[in-house]
């Protein structure tokens, strides 16, 4: 049902893709309906107040034509956002490709400072190094997601499925990124004891996902909130689940959640970082592995990201 109401806001199709109204597909389809509906009532008028049935055979042509004339222009503009799609992608996967190499050398060259030379370098200059090595780490991750996403739109996205144990994957992530909030006293809980069946998935790529749920939770509470992990195991599926009491998401705006680029008004509004990416990716992955993600979100009371993974079978 909400699918059917998207398609009839046609103010959001000719924002979303960047033309006016009378030109989104939505309109064409609909100007189309009407327009036959009005020649075939006309046509049904005619055939009754004329014998003749060259009169009806050319209103039928007409209608015909019609029809044919607005499919045409409805598969040359599909065609042509397809094309530019295309283009798109292949320019953001070379760019990215290109913006590997510097990034890198600037990352050796930072990590080399603070690693070999800090001794020799004064405050002001330290604080400027840790902060090009900051900056230099978030752009590497951008490019990296778009990477990822010039491969998931051209079908080109790879994973491996291999047993791998969620709750290591899970503990390793999280004693990698808590002590990024330790000065917000952000209380996290997790549970990595609990014995649960090996799971089947790439563990790499899984490792991306919980990294991107577990940053949007550290990123979306606010300072003496609490986060919480936990995992489970239901049917043939392994369940992890990532609680929060942040910000929320608004209610207008859960059906957008996982679309590319997009983020909420609250992360605006708390000037949070992303590129609106993860989600993205994250979702792609879990399906393409065999599992589901979902989400529950009340606006300033909190969320939960899920996700199941198929349990590995013994052989």
């Amino acid at each position: 049902m909400q699918l059917f109401v998207n398609d009839l806001n046609l103010k959001r199709q000719a924002k979303d893709l960047g033309i006016k109204i009378w030109q989104t597909p939505g309109f064409l389809f609909m100007m189309m309906g009407v327009i036959t509906i009005i020649i075939m009532t006309a046509t049904f008028f005619i055939s009754k107040n004329y014998d003749d049935p060259q009169i009806l055979i050319i209103s039928e042509s007409l209608v015909v034509i019609f029809i044919l004339a607005i499919g045409t222009s409805i598969v040359r503009f599909v065609e042509q956002v397809l094309k530019l799609n295309k283009a798109k992608t292949e320019f953001v996967s070379v760019a990215s490709h290109q913006l590997r190499t510097p990034l890198s050398a600037i990352k050796w060259e930072t990590e080399l400072l603070l690693t070999k030379f800090q001794k020799g370098l004064n405050k002001k200059q330290l604080d400027n190094v840790e902060n090009i090595s900051l900056l230099t780490q978030r752009m590497i991750k951008l490019v990296n997601d778009l990477l990822d996403v010039a491969k998931i739109d051209q079908n080109r996205f790879i994973l491996k499925k291999q047993k791998m144990d969620l709750a290591e994957v899970a503990g390793e992530v999280l004693e990698e990124l808590t002590p990024s909030v330790a000065d917000r006293h952000i209380k996290v809980v997790f549970d990595g004891k609990k014995k649960l069946p090996m799971g089947l998935g790439d563990q790499e790529k899984i490792k991306l996902v919980i990294e991107n749920l577990v940053n949007n939770a550290f990123k979306y509470t606010t300072s003496g909130g609490k986060v919480e992990v936990r995992l489970s195991k239901k049917g043939d599926n392994l369940i992890f689940e990532i609680e929060d009491n942040g910000v929320g998401i608004p209610e207008e705006q859960l059906s957008r959640v996982f679309e590319k680029f997009f983020r909420s008004d609250n992360a605006v509004r708390y000037q949070t970082e992303g590129t609106g990416l993860g989600l993205y990716i994250a979702k792609n992955i879990i399906t393409q592995l065999g599992g589901r993600i979902w989400f529950e979100s009340i606006e300033n009371t909190g969320s939960i990201f899920s996700f199941s993974l198929p349990i590995a079978k013994l052989k």
